[in-house]
């Protein structure tokens, strides 16, 4: 039970970085803000994957 926790603990937490990340930028959004978006969302999409593969490996056992 804790393996599936994780994945979906730092999806979680990666919204809400995302979230502060835009409340408390300044007005000059550089590309390494954009960078650090894209890492997060890229952190997030790798987490679902994760978490989707893994139910398919309990289904199918």
């Amino acid at each position: 039970m804790k393996e599936v926790n994780l994945p979906t603990i730092l999806i979680v937490v990666s919204f809400l970085l995302i979230i502060l990340n835009f409340i408390f930028t300044s007005d000059e959004m550089n590309s390494g803000f954009w960078f650090r978006i894209i890492s997060s969302v890229v952190l997030i999409l790798a987490m679902f994957l994760t978490i989707r593969g893994r139910k398919n490996k309990i289904d199918t056992t």
